[in-house]
């Protein structure tokens, strides 16, 4: 951002105007794919990862010989304004940011209306990060609580972060199993806000050789087709928010990650996230294998990414 448009930042903040952010201009990926003002793609798929425990992945993006494509981390309710600082350093590497958030109340209280102002709130700062933002608010609800609260509480907050920022795209994560096998409560049909949600997120892993698994996923089968048609009914984008493949899968198939990618982006994903730490993980998701981490180098040196 140039000197002049820092000013007028600040001006606008202290006014309490809309701020005008760097998505208000045309965008375009590096493949010429174009870019809505939310940071969404017309075509393409964003490839990057989330990295240690929101780790600035500079140093890490130095020994790739590029940035990432988007930028995964997890923030408190009271973290807003160091979450804000973030999305400002990924937008000015041209990473998107894609970031989940505690709510800071029940889902109950935020279904309510007791969040409401803390909801506007930070969407009203994430309007002069300098570039689009992808936010969620409680990722991976199952088993949390009574998902048709969850629910409730998503259907409040979407459309009133949506219009605080216009440069704000509304996710919803989830683990990606149960709603499509496991308890019929967490179908998407019956989860699913009835208001205007811009993302759809999968938590999905590949736990092949993970305490005695033998068998490998069928990502295409199981979840990509069905997410496809699901999507293609829907109208929502989606993506992999979290993924990951164990060791052992990668001492058999180092071509994973590619293969994995180049199937979500077939049937319409547009983010492909790497969960690139150990943190609440049954497995090492780490890029720590020189397999893993050459594969991944491989693809981000050509994957597109915001210009």
């Amino acid at each position: 951002m140039t000197l002049m448009g820092s000013l007028v930042v600040a001006l606008m903040l202290a006014l309490g105007g809309p701020v005008p952010t760097a998505s208000s201009a045309p965008a375009k990926l590096t493949n010429g794919c174009a870019v809505g003002p939310r940071g969404i793609p017309s075509c393409g798929a964003y490839f990057g990862a989330a990295y240690g425990a929101n780790t600035n992945p500079s140093g890490w993006e130095r020994s790739m010989g590029r940035t990432l494509g988007v930028h995964r981390t997890y923030w408190g309710a009271s973290q807003v304004s160091s979450a804000l600082a973030t999305a400002r350093a990924d937008n000015a590497r041209n990473r998107v940011p894609w970031m989940s958030f505690k709510a800071p109340y029940s889902w109950s209280q935020m279904a309510a209306g007791k969040g409401d102002a803390w909801a506007r709130g930070l969407a009203t700062k994430m309007r002069s990060a300098g570039g689009p933002v992808w936010v969620a608010i409680h990722h991976e609800p199952e088993g949390d609580g009574d998902i048709q609260v969850w629910k409730r509480m998503q259907a409040r907050l979407a459309p009133i972060m949506r219009k605080a920022a216009p440069n704000l795209a509304y996710s919803i994560i989830l683990m990606g199993y149960h709603e499509f096998y496991g308890e019929s409560k967490y179908r998407m049909s019956k989860i699913w806000p009835k208001t205007k949600i811009d993302i759809a997120g999968f938590d999905l892993y590949e736990k092949y050789g993970v305490k005695g698994i033998t068998k490998w996923k069928s990502f295409n089968k199981d979840y990509f087709n069905p997410i496809r048609a699901w999507a293609k009914r829907t109208g929502v984008r989606w993506g992999l928010a979290e993924t990951g493949y164990s060791d052992p899968a990668a001492k058999r198939n180092p071509k994973w990650i590619r293969a994995i990618y180049n199937a979500m982006r077939a049937r319409g994903g547009i983010a492909f996230t790497y969960f690139n730490t150990n943190l609440n993980s049954v497995a090492n998701w780490k890029l720590s294998l020189a397999t893993k981490q050459n594969a991944f180098t491989r693809l981000n040196k050509v994957a597109p990414k915001m210009r």
